[in-house]
């Protein structure tokens, strides 16, 4: 992990408040040291000429606060700034426009740091703060950890995309499974076993992406009944709540615009020669119901899935009714043709306005909804893999 991205792992908003700094609290400490080849990072980023001694509110929603701050004119020289806080924190020496950034945890009154701009990883030393140094090594090791996977599940997305046979996908699957567990690996053990609750804390903080929902709340649960005290852990569970609860609303949003678990309205339109099929008359049959258009390039790209779909379960109790939002008949027939969609096709030629719109009130297509036997809504927007695994889910 190189140190423009060290702020980002802290979960800063990397953007300084260089406002009037707060008032002082009890518990002050001092970081003081020294820095050197200053001028090698002006070259890229531009004069280095102030050095911050920032709070970050981890979990907080605010952006990180200004302690302190002092000139440093020089390439070489030294520092020494105060800060205060009544528990433990994370706070970031950070050298110019956050070119350079230094985690740290308060530990310790005085911690004393030696910093490298010319180098771009491992720039830097403390000493006298043993959680620092702690930090330190999370930080770097999660990185390295952290990288893989990403990697990893680049290799597999690529090859999805790239439609190579399963068996081609499957070591490369492998692979990705392999990395999130010693990802999670390290991360328990960083949890379950470090003795500062921010170290803790920082790790739970980075599991939420590869550790299961009950995992995370758990560990989350244990740490705080553990360290009750601790502002990082009690800023990531007022995080947490905070998504919890976002998620919950938008939930009961999409449950009330969603069709999946009610009953299909009933919808009947005219097939090419003029006759109307009405959805009711699939009932006893598992039903895909189809929203398309001639002129929609991502229906026209969708359509041979569809048709994978369709000759692959025909005869599993299994019809697709294809429901065009086309304006002429010509085009609407002649795309039929072409993407060779045997099955069952209806249309009003009213465009956006047409019945279907009105009935199931979708704003855009390819659109679709999936009807069990008994004209309950299943699944809907199936595409792509997921169409063939929820077809393969239920007529299996």
């Amino acid at each position: 992990m190189t140190k423009r991205s060290l702020c980002i792992a802290l979960g800063s908003a990397c953007i300084l408040f260089i406002g009037a700094c707060q008032p002082k609290k009890k518990g002050t400490f001092s970081v003081s040291g020294t820095f050197k080849n200053a001028d090698k990072v002006a070259a890229v980023e531009g004069p280095v000429s102030k050095i911050y001694l920032l709070e970050v509110t981890y979990g907080k929603d605010q952006p990180p606060v200004v302690l302190d701050s002092a000139k440093i004119p020089a390439v070489n020289g030294s520092f020494s700034l105060t800060g205060s806080a009544p528990t433990q924190e994370i706070f970031e020496l950070v050298f110019g426009n956050n070119v350079i950034a230094v985690p740290l945890i308060n530990d310790a009154a005085e911690v004393k740091v030696n910093v490298d701009l010319g180098k771009r990883d491992d720039f830097y030393e403390v000493s006298g703060s043993d959680a620092s140094n702690q930090l330190k090594d999370l930080i770097t090791i999660f990185g390295k950890k952290n990288f893989e996977v990403e990697r990893a599940m680049a290799d597999v997305d690529s090859l999805r995309q790239s439609n190579v046979p399963d068996s081609l996908q499957q070591g490369a699957i492998a692979q990705k499974n392999a990395a999130m567990q010693d990802l999670n690996t390290y991360l328990k053990q960083a949890i379950n076993t470090n003795s500062n609750p921010t170290i803790c804390a920082l790790a739970l903080s980075w599991s939420s992406r590869t550790f299961s929902k009950s995992e995370f709340e758990l560990s989350l649960s244990d740490l705080l009944k553990k360290y009750p005290d601790n502002n990082v852990l009690r800023g990531l569970k007022q995080s947490y709540d905070q998504q919890l609860a976002q998620i919950t609303q938008q939930q009961h949003q999409d449950s009330a615009s969603t069709w999946v678990g009610k009953q299909a309205p009933d919808l009947a339109l005219p097939d090419v020669n003029g006759h109307p099929i009405p959805l009711t008359s699939f009932r006893g049959k598992y039903l895909l119901v189809d929203f398309w258009a001639s002129w929609c390039g991502p229906c026209r790209a969708e359509n041979p899935n569809v048709v994978k779909a369709y000759s692959e379960y025909k005869g599993k109790n299994f019809a697709i009714l294809g429901v065009s939002l086309d304006k002429e008949k010509n085009p609407w027939q002649e795309a039929i043709r072409q993407d060779k969609l045997d099955w069952s096709q209806v249309s009003d030629l009213k465009f956006w306005s047409s019945k279907a719109v009105e009935t199931f009130k979708f704003d855009g297509i390819p659109f679709n909804v999936l009807i069990d036997p008994q004209g309950k809504v299943i699944a809907e927007s199936l595409r792509g893999d997921d169409l063939e695994n929820k077809l393969k889910e239920v007529l299996n």
